[in-house]
């Protein structure tokens, strides 16, 4: 059994590459990058640093998972039988899919291993652009802004913009969120010599410029809540808890679950109106009050600790997954007759369980 070796090799500048690295590096023979595509390669191979390369793996499959698993499953076949050393971009642990295949692997098939840090490229974008992170902030990965959705409300920094037609994708995608002219900085190889680029454009702007490459990342500063254009749930519960603070509404701050009651009824009604009347406008703004009604009441429960917005979420999710096995657990339903069975066997085991 050998050992496996995993390092960072920074953000790209040979001086990021650290003395420990280096060494690890030139005591090594059996050495794997996952990608020759960095600018600290010419540096290594002047060095007489002998590596391989997994380059060719991004053009014989079709989807970046398949090329990761393969990554990990070469690399982990290796070190089952001598000393490897495999090296990734920035730091291991900063959006590196195939490290932590390879860490799963090495705990599977106990391997011993050894990770080395390294300066991540996201420390070096926040250098460049004189950021401190202490505000907090959301890492994204752009080929993946269907699943992890950003949120204005935070510094949101966007991964994988390495190409114009994924920069078009992203922003296109980024545009359900922020303005056509929000402000954007666009950053290409932070804090490398000589190739380090920074661009503030507007969003709309993203897929106009001709240098964006595999070192572009995308930093977008929070909004604040009067400059936003498009606002998310965290944004209305924080506007309800403003109103019902001490220096809040009023009206609002007087209202009680008894007092409100009228208004879901009448809200819920001039829902069932606008669609009847087949208008998709009335039926966004009316089912908007109907939302605010619900938030309402949670925020004057959370006053009194009884609950809040976030239980009301998690329940009506956990009982959505419970009664829905069909897909989300293991059962199978292939008619409406299935579903109904399903839903109300699932019914009765909450019941039971709710009893228990």
């Amino acid at each position: 059994m050998g050992k496996l070796t995993i390092v960072g090799l920074g953000p790209g500048g040979k001086e990021h590459l650290t003395l420990a690295i280096y060494e690890a590096m030139k005591n090594h023979t059996n050495i794997y990058l996952r990608t020759e595509q960095h600018p600290v390669v010419p540096y290594l191979k002047e060095m007489g640093i002998l590596f391989h390369t997994f380059d060719g793996a991004y053009d014989r499959y079709e989807t970046f998972e398949e090329v990761y698993q393969h990554i990990a499953d070469t690399v982990l076949q290796e070190a089952k039988s001598k000393d490897v050393l495999y090296a990734v971009p920035g730091h291991p642990f900063v959006a590196e899919n195939t490290v932590q295949l390879i860490i799963e692997g090495c705990k599977e098939h106990h391997i011993e291993r050894e990770v080395y840090p390294a300066m991540s490229f996201v420390d070096a974008m926040f250098m460049a652009l004189e950021v401190d992170p202490v505000d907090g902030f959301q890492l994204i990965d752009g080929l993946n802004l269907d699943v992890m959705k950003p949120d204005p409300n935070m510094n949101t920094v966007i991964t994988q913009v390495y190409d114009s037609f994924i920069a078009s994708d992203i922003k296109l995608k980024l545009m359900n969120y922020y303005d056509d002219e929000q402000e954007i900085y666009v950053v290409r190889a932070a804090g490398v010599p000589g190739l380090q680029k920074i661009a503030k454009i507007k969003l709309y702007e993203l897929d106009r410029l001709g240098w964006v490459d595999y070192l572009t990342t995308v930093f977008i500063k929070r909004i604040e809540n009067s400059e936003k254009k498009y606002y998310n749930m965290n944004n209305l519960v924080q506007i309800m808890e403003r109103l019902r603070s001490t220096e809040g509404c009023p009206w609002d701050r007087k209202q009680t679950h008894e007092s409100l009651k009228k208004y879901l009824i009448e809200e819920s009604g001039e829902v069932l109106e606008a669609i009847d009347a087949c208008d998709d406008s009335s039926i966004e703004e009316e089912l908007g009050d109907v939302l605010l009604q619900v938030v309402f009441h949670s925020q004057i429960a959370k006053e009194r600790g009884a609950f809040q917005i976030e239980d009301v979420i998690r329940g009506i999710c956990k009982k959505l997954i419970f009664r829905h096995p069909h897909i989300f657990g293991d059962q199978n339903a292939y008619t409406e007759e299935d579903v109904a069975k399903i839903w109300e066997e699932q019914k009765k085991k909450e019941k039971e369980m709710k009893n228990n």
